[in-house]
């Protein structure tokens, strides 16, 4: 028989035989008066009985009402100081006697009998404490309590239930299970999702109003994150019965049980769809805005080099052929600065697809050097470099990390008129490869290092600002960061990350 059951009997035998063990407990030496009353006693035992099968809060509750049914009883006698101690212990004396007799005739495991023992004195010893020289006061005290208790009880139900309309009022709201099938849904959910109620229970969640738009790892991050009890934020976009897209902002909360574990999840949900959609709207304004300053700075940066080609091929008839010759060289070099602005610009815009492997970060700075070795000791610059170690990966396109080095490096390389020195280092931090190319330049003010990488910004007299923004693109694109820190006439520092790519991941 398991604990259970024992419990269930042994309560059953004390309630059956509630006056028998009054009868036990006459046979002792009682001297107090208030003794007098078997019922009084019977009812306590049958109490007793009752705790073992009741939950905690009715077990208590039997023996307050007890204790009312004993003063109204026993309100003529003066209740001795003594009387609470030696009533419990007389009860107890009672009830071990009996236990020996129900041993004799149960086979029960001791951790039980202690159980019940322990159970049961918890209750003696409760009923004890209701007595005191003014046992009014000490049983009105406790009905206050109880009252008290009982009307913040009825206090707190009531706001549940006022929270409860609320939120179904005001909130989209769905209660699911630990499978996401759906068991509750509100009028407003039926609304924005053009399900009728009957349609929606008993589906799963996701499957009936996944739109698409999130991929598989997005849902995965959800359940991950409900299943550990912890509470969901966060947009969802999800398609409604007529094909139609709708955003909601969820809040997914966790139900947990004793075990902690989730057995259903209660979302709440706004409807954001006007929302993104003005978003959207100012984002693709947005992007309008940038085409039309693209366009501007573009039509402006080809200009120059086409009025220059038209000027010399208006007064090319009238010079000599070793004129013509060095004139045409200088038409050629306009052309190739349009094309190059053209090149650029179409990177940024519409870039190709490319092909993304593990890179030697040092290896790539190296061959840049290499390209911008000679211009650099032209203008008397020394570059100095620290690779620490020598081989260190990152995850990306080769030609395009190239070109973002030597973009920055040649920036650098221009901002030292008279000579100077550069500082190359790299280093390994947190996961993260980070590349700092150091000048000692004419460096730049805190509003032009704000406006870096803006199209056809540029701090040089011969410049268009292209380079440095198809690097900041380059660089965003391989999931990197770049950061500048410049003071006038001290000289910059382009710090730039990206993730570090560990050889042979599992």
């Amino acid at each position: 028989m398991n604990t259970e059951n024992h419990f269930l009997l042994f309560g059953q035998k004390l309630k059956d035989n509630s006056e028998l063990l009054t009868e036990k407990l006459f046979q002792k030496d009682i001297p107090d008066p208030s003794y007098q009353y078997s019922d009084i006693h019977s009812t306590f035992f049958s109490c007793l009985g009752n705790s073992l099968n009741d939950d905690e809060h009715a077990a208590f509750e039997r023996i307050v009402q007890w204790s009312q049914l004993f003063f109204k009883r026993v309100d003529q006698f003066d209740i001795q100081i003594h009387a609470p101690f030696f009533l419990g212990n007389q009860y107890r004396s009672v009830i071990l006697d009996y236990i020996e007799e129900y041993l004799l005739q149960t086979n029960i495991h001791s951790i039980t009998l202690v159980q019940i023992i322990k159970k049961i004195d918890s209750f003696i010893n409760y009923g004890a404490s209701l007595f005191s020289n003014n046992p009014k006061q000490m049983y009105e005290q406790d009905m206050n309590k109880f009252n008290q208790a009982m009307m913040d009880k009825k206090i707190t139900i009531a706001e549940l239930k006022a929270l409860k309309k609320a939120l179904k009022e005001a909130t989209i709201l769905t209660v699911t299970d630990k499978d996401d099938i759906i068991t509750y849904a509100n009028t407003k959910f039926c609304n924005i999702t053009k399900y009728s109620l009957d349609e929606l229970i008993g589906k799963n969640h996701n499957h009936l109003l996944n739109s698409g738009y999130h991929d598989d790892n997005f849902f995965k991050n959800i359940v991950d994150h409900i299943k550990s009890g912890k509470v969901w934020k966060g947009e969802i976009r999800n398609k409604a019965k007529d094909g139609s897209f709708y955003w909601v902002d969820s809040t997914i909360v966790p139900i947990v049980d004793r075990m902690g574990k989730t057995y259903q999840h209660i979302a709440i949900q706004h409807d954001i769809t006007d929302q993104k959609e003005t978003e959207e709207m100012l984002l693709k304004t947005e992007k309008l805005s940038m085409v039309g300053e693209l366009a501007a700075g573009i039509a402006h940066e080809i200009r120059n080099p086409l009025t220059t080609i038209r000027g010399f091929v208006q007064i090319l008839d009238h010079f000599s052929e070793d004129k013509k010759y060095l004139y045409s060289k200088t038409i050629l070099s306009e052309i190739d600065r349009i094309n190059l602005i053209v090149s650029e610009f179409m990177v940024f815009a519409k870039p190709h697809a490319v092909y993304f492997n593990e890179c030697n970060v040092i290896d790539i700075l190296n061959n840049a050097l290499h390209l911008l070795g000679a211009e650099a000791s032209l203008k008397n610059i020394e570059i100095s470099m620290n690779f620490h170690p020598t081989n260190i990966y990152i995850y990306g396109e080769k030609n395009q990390l190239t070109q973002v080095f030597l973009n920055i490096i040649k920036n650098s390389i221009e901002a030292i008129p008279y000579g100077g020195l550069i500082t190359i280092s790299v280093t390994i931090k947190n996961n993260q490869v980070l590349t700092s190319i150091k000048d000692n330049g004419i460096g730049m003010t805190e509003e032009q290092v704000n406006k870096i990488g803006q199209p056809f910004y540029t701090t040089k007299d011969d410049g268009n600002g292209l380079g440095l923004m198809v690097s900041y693109k380059i660089i965003e694109k391989h999931k990197g960061r770049i950061t500048i820190d410049s003071e006038p006439n001290k000289g910059t520092e382009f710090l730039i990350s990206f993730p570090l790519f560990i050889k042979n991941r599992t």
